[in-house]
């Protein structure tokens, strides 16, 4: 068979179907329904409610054997790192892996600038608890991360944030955290 009007089929049909296959391409797939359940948590939740922390090993040292064990050798440099290692030893709640959730907690911004808008900063149960040393342990950091630039005018006052919390341990400068929220909201803290 042939064409009377080749041109018409260039013209008009290729263009139109590649536009078809644009909107098919575009189509959203997803089932959509109402938004998860929103859980509000407290800090407590994130820890596992079995574990016990280990007791503080400096606790029942006389201040000569800290002395002893401050001393820089090679041995009591390695007791050093054994005990860091005991007492930071801190497990996350599996059971909490993509939730949606509501917490409060304090900003630490993870650049260390007059900026008021982030992206990504750490959220933790009190003020000032990743500039004073030792940090609070993993479970009790959270790193939180928007797609949008999020305004936080005081990194003094308390937060609430919301957003679907990850299980997963993520490492910076400031603290270790052991979960990841993805913000979808930050509202200043009402009790």
């Amino acid at each position: 068979m042939k064409l009377r009007y080749p041109f018409l089929v260039i013209v008009v049909v290729v263009p139109l179907a590649f536009t078809a296959r644009a909107w098919w391409g575009k189509s959203d797939t997803r089932v959509s329904g109402p938004p998860q359940p929103l859980s509000e948590l407290n800090w407590g939740q994130l820890v596992p409610e079995d574990f016990i922390p280990p007791p503080n090993p400096l606790a029942s040292m006389t201040p000569e054997e800290v002395d002893k064990l401050l001393d820089g050798s090679e041995a009591s440099n390695l007791r050093l790192a054994e005990m860091e290692a005991q007492l930071s030893y801190a497990p996350i709640v599996p059971q909490l892996d993509g939730l949606r959730v509501k917490i409060p907690g304090y900003v630490v911004p993870l650049e260390f600038d007059e900026q008021t808008e982030l992206e990504e900063f750490l959220i933790v149960p009190y003020y000032g608890a990743c500039i004073h040393t030792p940090p609070p342990p993993a479970n009790q950091v959270i790193h939180a991360n928007s797609e949008e630039s999020i305004i936080i005018d005081n990194t003094y006052d308390p937060i609430w944030a919301i957003g679907v919390i990850k299980a997963e341990t993520v490492r910076s400068d400031v603290a270790e955290a052991g979960y990841r929220l993805e913000i979808e909201q930050v509202l200043p803290y009402l009790p």
